[in-house]
């Protein structure tokens, strides 16, 4: 695959190149996860995207219940 990034003047049409051509080598085994990365934002960092959503729970189910 090839990518090049440019930039195109509305009046004129020049192209300005902003990133020269890259060209990328496809991978050689392919990445057979449907899986997305773990996240890495600063509520979830440090902790397993499980352990948070089980925290979310069980504060949703207390606040249900109405404790504090």
């Amino acid at each position: 695959m090839t990518i090049e990034v440019y930039r195109i003047n509305p009046q004129t049409g020049a192209r300005t190149e902003v990133r020269s051509k890259h060209t990328v080598k496809p991978a050689t085994v392919p990445d057979l996860s449907s899986g997305y990365p773990p996240c890495a934002c600063p509520n979830c960092k440090g902790k397993g995207s499980r352990g948070r959503l089980q925290f979310l729970v069980a504060d949703a189910n207390r606040r249900s219940r109405g404790e504090a």
